[in-house]
């Protein structure tokens, strides 16, 4: 089988690592509970708390979703916001294997992932039962090849989850009850699962089971003399201390369903949502700008208004749909021929009916769009209708060259689901004012082909055409749209052909009254000097990358002591029985030792994959891979090599990660110790920073209500919560200056540290004296709560702490190449980390 390794996209990392931290945190605090258990007196266990609770208390996240499982016990509910469009199940895939190899640690064991909607069900399953398919090698890689798909109604027995990483799917319905008597397939006795419970014969076991998980559904009542569990896959569920993954879990978050999924009894349940409910765990939140950053959508939308004037001419639309498809289509072909890429411009056309019997009743139905596109010359192998009753495209593979189809018809068949991001146009026929599916086939033409801009401004973007209606309804339905697939701060991105007021765009520049204070646009930035006292401005890929190194990167006997005392007992070997008969024909039980060849436990593609996240040639990633398989196999043996395969490559992983850390920074003081590297601000171009003299924002409807920001205007809704507060907090101190808050984009503010992400501060702030002029200026970065602690915040903090260590020893050098009007440039410069809900005492201190 051919290995493929899938990179990670920068926000996916971001989420893969704050899941690395929680799982970690909720191990190692879970076990620290469960030791103090052990040595309590039965009167003191209650008084130590819940080990969930310090887990979220330890990571100084907020913990408003407390949940107990149907045992009574606590478990974490966590929840990912990760927009349409941004790899759920990638994200969903690398969730397991960390959970497996973090808090799990082990190969085995029951995953339940509930999906919302048929289409998403059927691809998922497709896709995970592909052992071609990369998001299948990964979970081969976590499960040592012992990866099982099963779908609800297929036969499940106990043996199979304590051998194998059992993925199980269901419908998301067959947990969401809408009352809680009512009898679903999941929870009613049925065949298939005997495996999990005794023989019907055997009360004894069935009272003892019923001792350990007192919530089994029962056949027999309550009070009954003689227990009897029903055999269900409900119960066979709760007796497997099951992770749970739900997808689009706001659907699921009433009272009912939640008390549905705590009675799963859950070790953790993971959420995914685009749009989480304000009492959810949310651990990780994933903007719509990170995406468009990452090249995933095509920005902007372009909404058109009918051509003609004529009410609903849905004619006219459909071949100005037809010619605007065919110019995309000749600029893709082009884009081909330079790059080698295939695209294949698709339109998706909304009509008002498609049932056999609803033609000619005065509404637009799938088959008049279809012959009318034959009518203007669209090959009719071009053109699919997709139905609750008619699927063109089952079975289609959509993205291959070959593949024909250019136009989809359809009503309400792709409203959710469905994933083709050849699609660029929406064409919609029914009255925009009264149908609510428009909402959710906008998020159908969003995605961008291969996560890749083209380069190609038309190819990069998407256009949405409608034939009836007022244009403010229209885009009423493109911003619910929007929110709905979690991309509510791109909104601005939607553009309203031949409008120019909706979303309009203006220039902002900075206040007249403050431009006198030019000497403090001037910001630090590193510069390195080399020879001949040759100054340039310090670059990671220049200055640290090459001399980084990994070819001699061993595991220590600190690393294997690290792994030894993290290894979980829980997996230790199973010994299965034989039995038999001697000579005598008396029965005979003999242990036996469950073994598997170490090429199916053990992979070096996953350690190679993972260690190349880390070290950027793959050549050198394999060596080291090997080099570190092999000393842990002969310092721990390959028997335990094996069974902690998963867990023992995620710390080796983490050792490696904290080489690299510890050798950036080194490289980076090691610059600044032998002055071969310097703060600076410079009026030089090519040497400093300075902030721009203009803006473009997305013009609001609000006044500027801030009476010291820098710029003419600003976009507040561009600004979050914490930002918001933390600006309002500024500019009402009374020596403040002036401030803006900074972009994290260019030609905004960025500092380069011995990371290679620069650093992008929230604000900067002029602090004036008692005589009103200038006298220090802020660099500043606001923190969530939920995000502190983690190795990120840590190092922009040390960053932060760095540059002001500089200017309070007075070692900002200026470099002015020309004279300022006034004076010279402004070195008096300090940073600081501003952490959530203390935000109001650090800026009084520091304006004071």
């Amino acid at each position: 089988m051919t290995r493929i390794i899938m990179f990670l996209k920068n926000y996916q990392i971001k989420v893969v690592n704050t899941l690395q931290q929680f799982f970690r945190y909720a191990r190692e605090t879970r076990t620290e509970f469960e030791t103090a258990q052990k040595y309590l007196p039965d009167q003191s266990k209650g008084a130590i708390g819940n080990w969930v609770e310090n887990t979220f208390r330890k990571q100084s996240r907020g913990y408003v979703d407390r949940t107990f499982n149907g045992l009574g016990n606590p478990y974490p509910r966590i929840v990912m916001k990760v927009p349409t469009g941004g790899g759920k199940t990638l994200l969903a895939v690398e969730a397991i294997r960390e959970y497996q190899n973090l808090f799990a640690r082990k190969r085995t064991g029951l995953v339940v992932w509930i999906v919302p909607t048929e289409t998403i069900y059927s691809q998922t399953v497709k896709r995970l039962r592909d052992k071609a398919n990369p998001l299948r090698q990964l979970l081969d890689q976590c499960s040592g090849n012992k990866t099982l798909i099963l779908e609800k109604g297929q036969r499940l027995a106990m043996q199979e989850i304590e051998e194998n990483l059992v993925i199980l799917f269901v419908m998301i319905q067959s947990i969401s009850r809408v009352t809680g008597k009512e009898a679903l397939k999941v929870f009613q006795d049925s065949g298939g699962y005997e495996s999990f419970f005794p023989a019907d014969n055997r009360n004894d076991l069935h009272e003892e089971l019923l001792k350990r998980f007192p919530n089994l559904d029962r056949l027999s009542s309550e009070d009954s003399i003689f227990p009897l569990i029903k055999t269900s896959l409900g119960n066979a569920i709760r007796v497997s201390s099951p992770f749970i993954i739900i997808d689009e879990i706001h659907k699921v978050f009433s009272d009912t369903a939640r008390n549905t999924i705590d009675q799963l009894n859950p070790e953790m349940v993971l959420g995914l949502s685009a749009t989480p409910k304000k009492d959810m765990n949310v651990i990780v939140s994933i903007t719509g700008l990170e995406l468009k950053e990452e090249e995933m959508v095509k920005l902007d939308m372009h909404i058109i208004p009918p051509v003609s004037r004529r009410e609903n001419d849905w004619k006219s639309m459909v071949r100005e749909i037809k010619e605007r498809r065919e110019s995309l289509e000749k600029k893709a072909a082009a884009f081909r021929r330079a790059s080698g890429v295939h695209i294949r411009p698709m339109a998706l056309v909304q009509v008002e009916a498609t049932g056999k019997d609803q033609r000619g009743k005065d509404r637009v139905h799938s088959l008049d769009v279809k012959d009318y596109l034959i009518q203007l010359e669209v090959n009719p192998d071009e053109v699919a209708i997709k139905t609750s009753s008619q699927n063109d495209i089952e079975d289609v593979d959509l993205f291959d060259a070959e593949c024909p189809v250019r136009y989809i018809i359809t009503k309400e068949a792709l409203r959710e689901g469905w994933d083709c991001s050849f699609a660029y146009l929406l064409g919609v026929i029914p009255n925009v004012g009264s149908d609510t599916g428009i909402t959710q086939l906008v998020g159908r033409i969003l995605r961008q082909p291969n996560a890749r801009k083209t380069g190609i401004k038309e190819l990069d973007e998407s256009y949405v055409y409608y034939s009836r209606g007022q244009t403010r309804e229209m885009l009423d339905k493109v911003v619910v749209g929007f929110r709905n697939e979690g991309l509510e701060d791109l909104i601005a991105g939607v553009k309203i052909s031949g409008d120019e007021r909706i979303h309009a765009s203006k220039t902002v520049k900075i206040r007249k009254e403050f431009k006198k204070y030019s000497s403090a646009f001037y910001l630090p930035v590193w510069v390195m000097i080399e020879s001949g006292d040759k100054k340039r401005k310090f670059l990671y890929e220049n200055d640290i990358k090459p001399f980084l190194k990994f070819d001699r990167f061993a595991t220590s006997s600190e690393h294997f002591s690290r792994i030894l005392n993290s290894l979980s007992e829980e997996n230790r070997n199973r010994h299965p029985f034989a039995i038999t008969l001697d000579e005598s024909s008396k029965t005979v039980f003999r242990e036996e030792t469950l073994r598997s060849s170490d090429d199916a436990q053990i992979s070096i593609e996953y350690m190679t994959r993972r260690f190349a996240e880390i070290i950027e040639n793959p050549f050198l990633a394999r060596k080291c891979a090997i080099r570190s398989l092999d000393a842990v196999r002969s310092k721990m043996g390959a028997d335990k090599l094996r069974d902690h395969f998963g867990f023992i490559v995620s710390m080796l992983v983490q050792f490696l990660h904290d080489e690299k850390s510890r050798q950036e920074e080194e490289i980076f003081l090691e610059y600044l110790r032998g002055n071969r590297i310097v703060l600076a601000v410079s009026n030089n171009e090519s040497l400093g920073y300075r902030i721009p003299q203009s803006e473009e924002i997305t013009v609001g409807g609000l006044p500027v209500p801030y009476r010291c920001y820098l710029f003419e205007d600003v976009d507040i809704t561009a600004m979050n919560r914490l930002e918001q507060k933390v600006g309002d907090l500024i500019d009402k101190q009374q020596k403040i200056l002036w401030w803006f808050r900074n972009k994290g984009r260019k030609p905004w503010y960025a500092i380069q540290g011995w990371q290679q992400y620069r650093i992008r501060p929230d604000f900067i702030a002029a602090r004036k004296n008692d005589s009103g002029k200038l006298e220090l200026v802020y660099i500043l970065e606001s923190k969530g709560e939920h995000l502190l602690g983690n190795a990120d915040t840590e190092y922009k903090k040390k960053m932060l702490d760095l540059i002001s260590e500089q200017s309070q020893s007075k070692k900002i050098h200026t470099y002015q190449q020309t004279e300022l009007q006034l004076t010279t440039v402004n070195d008096n410069i300090e940073a600081y980390l501003i952490e959530e809900n203390q935000e109001d005492e650090e800026v009084r201190r520091l304006f004071k």
